[in-house]
């Protein structure tokens, strides 16, 4: 009776231990699921695709032969800040996120848009990846980085800069939140109990010296050398210091590139087109869109057309006839005509003043069309997810979303960029980024901690269900031993049953329960590129 008894007891006891272990098990797995690689998007605006070449880089070089380089990123047309910067962290062109240029003009909302505005309406064409990170669960954090200070389809960044004391560095020269001071704040957000899984960060520089000095003068050059020691390498000090350098991603890139021109190159759309005969919509030095009043419209174009044709400086375009590749014709942002100015000529007018610069002087200029090299951004990256010393071929700035996403491993919103063109930089193209590692964010750690507590917990209360469920079998056994017993032949027969019956309390022995294991092969799926018309 006693053998039998403590039969009952091992049998039960190993089946709560037996459910706790898996319901372990299954916790685990559930967090390694969620958990994923961390990714800090860096811009460098203004940092063309050769510039690294230019000067002494120490700390890009090192990003560079850890990680991965392609010898340049093809950019959006408009090849200015606000257009690209949107791209990179939406995967689309600008005709379909909405933000055409640095200041526009929208006919619906009849109200103009500049690099301040922090109306949702204007955003909205687009998901940044922050929101998407946060839609999935996850916390981001955006330093100075256009939208950060924006409720974007409902959502503001998990971390951000918005609020502090110091203005946005894209928009005004007046109180720009110190370079160091910046980073910190990025490695304080990362260093939390529950840091952020997405960081983009912006530098104005080394645009404002390209644009003053030209790209290829001593001033870029130190300056390059400059903003590698101060931006690049103190930050790679400072994940070194709190030991995250390993484990997390680092993307550095830039918004578009620079070209050189003599401010004595330029045309005079004044004596061309008689300024009150048209709106402009958006344009800069390099680029224009505009929509001529009612019953001007054959005028404008004809007239720019003509001297188009002459000069042999500009294109122009009606707008359905712009060329599919600029990407730049569906939307009520652009105007009805679009112009683009030849590499190293500018344009003057004034319904666009640009200032008054003396004659012969070499500056930079950007917003040429996407075809020109010198539009070109760089782009360099290391980090669990990527190769090492690896140079891939050139791509599209539109591309760095989905791969964003795929490192981050949660689904990208619709967008214009491909996967498969990318992908190539990853260390393995079919295992997925977000699996758990030997090195684990501090995040996945503190993770890790919670599925610990959480799996003893479930021990414990297993082991208390049992030790419940053993003292009732032990009184439940003791009521029995207590009836009064008939010393009968049939009784005692009842005790021991036939060789051919199956003895109930271990009936449970002889029941297995087998399950095919089941494969679920995660395929990485191109994204294909597609428009998105808004």
């Amino acid at each position: 009776m006693w053998t039998r008894f403590g039969r009952v007891l091992q049998l039960h006891g190993c089946k709560m231990l037996g459910f706790a272990f898996i319901a372990f098990l299954g916790c685990v797995e559930f967090v390694s699921a969620a958990s994923n690689s961390t990714v800090i998007l860096i811009c460098l605006d203004g940092f063309r695709w050769d510039y690294m070449g230019k000067a002494d880089t120490p700390n890009l070089d090192f990003i560079a032969k850890t990680g991965v380089h392609a010898p340049y990123v093809k950019n959006v047309f408009p090849t200015v800040t606000m257009p690209n910067l949107y791209t990179i962290v939406t995967g689309l062109y600008p005709e379909s996120h909405g933000i055409i240029a640095n200041e526009m003009f929208d006919p619906v909302f009849r109200a103009t848009f500049n690099s301040s505005n922090t109306e949702t309406r204007w955003w909205d064409g687009g998901e940044p990846v922050w929101v998407t990170n946060q839609k999935h669960g996850f916390k981001s954090g955006t330093s100075f980085w256009p939208g950060f200070d924006v409720a974007i389809r409902g959502y503001f960044p998990s971390f951000s800069t918005n609020g502090t004391e110091y203005s946005k560095p894209f928009a005004s020269k007046a109180s720009r939140m110190p370079v160091k001071e910046r980073i910190d704040t990025v490695i304080k957000w990362l260093t939390t109990d529950e840091p952020p899984t997405f960081v983009a960060i912006y530098f104005l520089q080394p645009y404002t010296v390209g644009h003053e000095y030209g790209p290829d003068s001593s001033e870029i050059e130190a300056a390059i050398k400059h903003f590698d020691k101060n931006i690049t390498g103190y930050l790679l000090d400072q994940l070194r210091r709190v030991e995250l350098l390993d484990e997390v991603n680092v993307i550095v890139t830039a918004d578009h590139g620079m070209a050189a021109y003599n401010t004595s190159n330029f045309i005079n759309f004044d004596g061309i087109v008689n300024a009150s005969t048209y709106e402009v919509f958006a344009g800069n030095k390099a680029f224009f869109t505009i929509q001529p009043h009612p019953g001007n419209e054959s005028y404008v174009y004809d007239s720019l057309k003509e001297a188009a044709r002459k000069t042999e400086l500009f294109e122009v375009y009606k707008k359905k006839d712009v060329p599919h590749d600029l990407h730049f014709k569906n939307n009520r942002r652009i105007g009805s005509i679009v112009g683009l100015l030849k590499e190293g000529w500018y344009r003057r007018s004034s319904k666009l003043p640009e200032g008054n610069y003396s004659y012969g002087i070499i500056r930079g200029e950007h917003g040429y069309s996407n075809t020109i090299k010198d539009m070109y951004p760089f782009f360099i990256a290391r980090g669990p997810a990527f190769k090492q010393n690896f140079t891939t071929q050139p791509f599209e700035i539109i591309d760095i979303y989905p791969l964003i996403c795929h490192i981050l491993g949660i689904e990208p919103a619709p967008n214009n960029g491909s996967l498969a063109r990318v992908e190539g930089l990853l260390k393995d193209k079919t295992a997925s980024t977000n699996a758990p590692t030997v090195n684990t964010t501090k995040k996945q750690r503190s993770g890790n901690k919670i599925v610990k507590i959480v799996g003893f917990a479930i021990l414990g209360f297993a082991g208390l269900v049992s030790l419940v469920a053993s003292i009732l079998l032990i009184i439940r056994w003791c009521k029995r031993q207590n009836r009064p017993k008939k010393l009968t032949r049939e009784n005692e027969e009842d005790d021991d049953p036939p060789a051919n019956t199956v003895n109930a309390y271990h009936a449970d022995d002889l029941v297995v329960n087998q399950e095919e294991p089941v494969e679920n092969n995660d395929e990485t799926v191109a994204l294909r590129c597609q428009e998105i018309e808004v």
